[in-house]
């Protein structure tokens, strides 16, 4: 299920290697990682010509853990060693875990081979469904559009179709034409999830809301504007911009608690790991999510 073990996560992003840490800690044989073990990865990574301050990062790792365990609380499944030596893998069974050990592997994927991507993205992308779903006010409509989503992607065909579906759907008429999209593009255009509330008539003017989804630790960069208004204005006309969301697994936080990368965030709301824990809390979600089977292959790994 996992590969490129080996692989450090490079820079000095705090998340990404504590991220790399708890991964590690899922899937050794004792359910930990230590310092030793860390020391020992630079070691072997110097001699592969890839070599970072041990003692730097994994004192980063240290404090960023216990940031987490502070502000995930008991849906956190790790913990410190006394002498902060080593990261714990505590899972107790709790659903709550089960979501978090799922959202640090849909953002190691990296680590994840070609062929067992589509089933994390997939199981990701169903449990933002659920987070969205009922972000959006009382009475909405919620669709997705990615490709075989059964009853959740009713929209179907090329993407020129799937495009005019969803303008009727948010009452608009598209400016669009089969010759704008490749001859074999059915894909999402680069919209995963929409939503609209009918406001009880039939006329245009009402609420709207995209998203997009994605596990990527890098693209998020250019995917988090994919679903907005600015990109989509010509070929869906309507009378009032459309909220654009955009969720993704990772912790995208800093040490002081506000974003990572904060100067590239354009006009999003973004929902990342903690915001997606917190909210699966708040509306109760975690019987209603994906079985996530990868989840239980990942955690009986044994690998150090």
């Amino acid at each position: 299920m996992l590969e490129n073990l080996e692989t450090h996560p490079g820079g000095t992003d705090a998340f990404l290697w504590c991220d790399f840490s708890e991964l590690r800690a899922l899937i050794h044989p004792d359910r930990c990682f230590s310092r030793g073990d860390f020391i020992s990865l630079e070691r072997r990574a110097r001699s592969l010509g890839s070599g970072f301050d041990a003692e730097l990062r994994w004192r980063d790792i240290i404090n960023f853990a216990g940031i987490r365990k502070l502000e995930f609380k008991a849906d956190y499944p790790f913990a410190i060693s006394e002498d902060e030596d080593t990261l714990i893998l505590e899972n107790n069974g709790a659903e709550s875990h089960r979501l978090y050990m799922s959202l640090l592997i849909s953002a190691s994927m990296r680590h994840i081979p070609n062929t067992r991507k589509g089933e994390v993205t997939r199981a990701f992308e169903e449990t933002c469904f659920a987070v969205f779903s009922h972000l959006m006010p009382t009475g909405s409509e919620v669709r997705a559009t990615w490709a075989g989503g059964g009853a959740e992607a009713p929209y179907t065909g090329h993407l020129y179709q799937k495009m005019t579906q969803m303008a009727a759907d948010i009452r608009c008429t598209p400016n669009i034409k089969p010759s704008d999209f490749k001859p074999n593009n059915s894909g999402d255009g680069g919209i995963d999830l929409i939503a609209w509330h009918g406001m009880s008539d039939e006329r245009e003017g009402i609420p709207i809301s995209f998203a997009q989804c994605g596990c990527s630790r890098e693209d998020w960069r250019f995917k988090h504007v994919e679903a907005s208004w600015f990109m989509h204005q010509r070929k869906l006309p309507v009378m009032h911009p459309w909220a654009n969301y955009y969720f993704l697994p990772l912790d995208l936080r800093e040490f002081n608690g506000d974003w990572a990368y904060k100067s590239e965030i354009g006009p999003a709301i973004i929902v990342d790991r903690l915001r997606i824990m917190r909210l699966s809390q708040e509306f109760d979600l975690h019987a209603t999510l994906p079985t996530m089977a990868f989840v239980d292959e990942v955690a009986g790994m044994a690998y150090a």
